[in-house]
Protein backbone atom coordinates (compact mmCIF):
# COMPACT_ATOMS: atom_id res chain seq x y z
CA UNK A 1 0.00 0.00 0.00
CA UNK A 2 2.84 2.42 0.80
CA UNK A 3 4.92 1.49 -2.23
CA UNK A 4 2.71 3.38 -4.75
CA UNK A 5 2.77 6.42 -2.45
CA UNK A 6 6.56 6.20 -2.30
CA UNK A 7 6.77 6.07 -6.10
CA UNK A 8 4.48 9.10 -6.46
CA UNK A 9 6.44 11.09 -3.86
CA UNK A 10 9.73 10.20 -5.55
CA UNK A 11 8.37 11.18 -8.94
CA UNK A 12 7.32 14.58 -7.63
CA UNK A 13 10.66 15.04 -5.87
CA UNK A 14 12.53 14.35 -9.12
CA UNK A 15 10.32 16.89 -10.92
CA UNK A 16 10.72 19.51 -8.17
CA UNK A 17 14.48 18.95 -8.04
CA UNK A 18 14.70 19.41 -11.81
CA UNK A 19 12.62 22.60 -11.65
CA UNK A 20 14.70 24.05 -8.80
CA UNK A 21 17.91 23.17 -10.62
CA UNK A 22 16.70 24.60 -13.94
CA UNK A 23 15.43 27.87 -12.46
CA UNK A 24 18.56 28.38 -10.36
CA UNK A 25 20.91 27.63 -13.25
CA UNK A 26 18.93 29.98 -15.51
CA UNK A 27 19.21 32.76 -12.93
CA UNK A 28 22.94 32.09 -12.51
CA UNK A 29 23.55 32.10 -16.27
CA UNK A 30 21.85 35.49 -16.57
CA UNK A 31 24.37 37.01 -14.18
CA UNK A 32 26.38 39.25 -16.50
CA UNK A 33 28.75 41.09 -14.17
CA UNK A 34 30.56 39.18 -11.45
CA UNK A 35 29.73 35.76 -10.14
CA UNK A 36 26.17 34.65 -9.38
CA UNK A 37 24.86 35.36 -5.89
CA UNK A 38 25.57 32.61 -3.37
CA UNK A 39 21.84 32.01 -2.92
CA UNK A 40 21.29 30.95 -6.52
CA UNK A 41 24.48 28.88 -6.58
CA UNK A 42 23.50 27.04 -3.41
CA UNK A 43 19.99 26.40 -4.67
CA UNK A 44 21.44 24.94 -7.87
CA UNK A 45 23.37 22.55 -5.67
CA UNK A 46 20.24 21.78 -3.64
CA UNK A 47 18.27 20.92 -6.78
CA UNK A 48 21.02 18.63 -8.08
CA UNK A 49 21.41 16.96 -4.69
CA UNK A 50 17.65 16.48 -4.50
CA UNK A 51 17.64 14.69 -7.86
CA UNK A 52 20.50 12.43 -6.74
CA UNK A 53 18.79 11.69 -3.40
CA UNK A 54 15.57 10.82 -5.25
CA UNK A 55 17.47 8.50 -7.57
CA UNK A 56 19.00 6.75 -4.55
CA UNK A 57 15.57 6.44 -2.97
CA UNK A 58 13.98 5.03 -6.14
CA UNK A 59 16.82 2.54 -6.31
CA UNK A 60 16.13 1.74 -2.65
CA UNK A 61 12.49 0.98 -3.46
CA UNK A 62 13.46 -1.31 -6.31
CA UNK A 63 16.46 -3.03 -4.72
CA UNK A 64 16.24 -4.26 -1.15
CA UNK A 65 20.03 -4.18 -0.74
CA UNK A 66 20.10 -0.39 -0.45
CA UNK A 67 20.15 0.48 3.28
CA UNK A 68 17.04 2.37 4.36
CA UNK A 69 19.14 4.47 6.71
CA UNK A 70 21.09 5.76 3.71
CA UNK A 71 17.85 6.63 1.92
CA UNK A 72 16.50 8.43 4.99
CA UNK A 73 19.75 10.37 5.48
CA UNK A 74 19.82 11.39 1.79
CA UNK A 75 16.17 12.50 1.99
CA UNK A 76 16.83 14.42 5.20
CA UNK A 77 19.83 16.21 3.71
CA UNK A 78 17.97 17.02 0.49
CA UNK A 79 15.01 18.37 2.48
CA UNK A 80 17.33 20.44 4.65
CA UNK A 81 19.07 21.85 1.56
CA UNK A 82 15.73 22.69 -0.08
CA UNK A 83 14.57 24.49 3.05
CA UNK A 84 17.85 26.38 3.54
CA UNK A 85 17.97 27.44 -0.10
CA UNK A 86 14.34 28.52 -0.17
CA UNK A 87 14.80 30.56 3.01
CA UNK A 88 17.96 32.16 1.58
CA UNK A 89 16.16 33.19 -1.62
CA UNK A 90 13.17 34.45 0.36
CA UNK A 91 15.38 36.60 2.58
CA UNK A 92 17.40 37.91 -0.38
CA UNK A 93 14.19 38.91 -2.15
CA UNK A 94 12.60 40.39 0.99
CA UNK A 95 13.62 43.95 0.08
CA UNK A 96 11.47 43.75 -3.07
CA UNK A 97 7.89 44.72 -2.30
CA UNK A 98 6.41 43.69 -5.66
CA UNK A 99 7.64 41.87 -8.74
CA UNK A 100 5.11 43.44 -11.07
CA UNK A 101 4.40 46.90 -9.70
CA UNK A 102 5.31 49.74 -12.01
CA UNK A 103 5.76 52.25 -9.20
CA UNK A 104 9.15 53.92 -9.05
CA UNK A 105 9.83 52.57 -5.55
CA UNK A 106 9.20 48.96 -6.57
CA UNK A 107 11.28 49.38 -9.71
CA UNK A 108 14.16 50.82 -7.71
CA UNK A 109 13.92 47.94 -5.21
CA UNK A 110 14.16 45.45 -8.08
CA UNK A 111 17.01 47.43 -9.65
CA UNK A 112 19.03 47.29 -6.42
CA UNK A 113 18.40 43.59 -5.66
CA UNK A 114 21.44 41.39 -6.30
CA UNK A 115 19.31 38.43 -7.42
CA UNK A 116 17.52 40.47 -10.06
CA UNK A 117 19.93 42.99 -11.56
CA UNK A 118 22.50 40.58 -13.06
CA UNK A 119 25.40 42.38 -11.42
CA UNK A 120 26.15 46.08 -11.57
CA UNK A 121 29.12 48.27 -12.32
CA UNK A 122 29.76 51.94 -11.78
CA UNK A 123 29.68 54.19 -14.79
CA UNK A 124 30.35 57.91 -14.84
CA UNK A 125 26.66 58.82 -14.42
CA UNK A 126 25.77 56.22 -11.77
CA UNK A 127 25.23 52.47 -11.83
CA UNK A 128 24.66 50.20 -14.82
CA UNK A 129 23.08 46.77 -14.39
CA UNK A 130 22.79 44.80 -17.64
CA UNK A 131 19.52 43.12 -16.66
CA UNK A 132 17.99 46.25 -15.21
CA UNK A 133 19.32 49.23 -17.17
CA UNK A 134 20.83 52.35 -15.65
CA UNK A 135 19.79 54.09 -12.46
CA UNK A 136 19.88 57.43 -14.28
CA UNK A 137 17.58 56.18 -17.03
CA UNK A 138 13.89 56.90 -16.54
CA UNK A 139 13.10 53.47 -18.00
CA UNK A 140 15.40 51.40 -15.86
CA UNK A 141 14.33 47.82 -15.30
CA UNK A 142 13.23 46.19 -18.44
CA UNK A 143 14.07 42.65 -17.37
CA UNK A 144 13.76 42.43 -13.59
CA UNK A 145 10.01 41.59 -13.28
CA UNK A 146 10.54 38.27 -15.09
CA UNK A 147 13.65 37.46 -13.06
CA UNK A 148 11.78 38.38 -9.88
CA UNK A 149 9.00 35.94 -10.72
CA UNK A 150 11.61 33.27 -11.53
CA UNK A 151 13.15 33.72 -8.08
CA UNK A 152 9.71 33.51 -6.48
CA UNK A 153 8.89 30.33 -8.41
CA UNK A 154 12.29 28.90 -7.45
CA UNK A 155 11.78 29.31 -3.72
CA UNK A 156 8.15 28.16 -3.85
CA UNK A 157 9.25 24.91 -5.51
CA UNK A 158 11.96 24.63 -2.86
CA UNK A 159 9.42 24.86 -0.04
CA UNK A 160 7.14 22.33 -1.77
CA UNK A 161 10.09 19.97 -2.31
CA UNK A 162 10.92 20.30 1.40
CA UNK A 163 7.38 19.24 2.36
CA UNK A 164 7.45 16.32 -0.09
CA UNK A 165 10.89 15.34 1.21
CA UNK A 166 9.64 15.21 4.80
CA UNK A 167 6.64 13.18 3.62
CA UNK A 168 8.94 10.72 1.87
CA UNK A 169 10.97 10.31 5.07
CA UNK A 170 7.77 9.56 6.97
CA UNK A 171 6.62 7.05 4.31
CA UNK A 172 10.03 5.34 4.38
CA UNK A 173 9.99 5.09 8.18
CA UNK A 174 6.42 3.78 8.28
CA UNK A 175 7.08 1.17 5.61
CA UNK A 176 10.23 0.05 7.42
CA UNK A 177 8.42 -0.26 10.74
CA UNK A 178 5.56 -2.23 9.16
CA UNK A 179 8.02 -4.61 7.61
CA UNK A 180 7.22 -3.50 4.08
CA UNK A 181 10.89 -3.26 3.28
CA UNK A 182 13.89 -5.16 4.45
CA UNK A 183 17.14 -3.85 5.74
CA UNK A 184 20.25 -4.48 3.76
CA UNK A 185 22.25 -7.61 4.40
CA UNK A 186 25.78 -7.94 3.15
CA UNK A 187 26.85 -11.54 2.74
Amino acid sequence: MLKPAAYVLRGFLVIFGAIVLALSVTLAKQQVIGSPPAETSFFSFAGAFGIIASAIAILGILVDKVPRVGVIVADALASLFYLAGAIALTVALKSVSSCTSSSNEARLERFNNKLLNGGCRKVKDGMFCPNAGSDTDKHFESYTPGRCQQVQADYVFGYVAFVFGVASIVITLISQRRGGTTTATYV
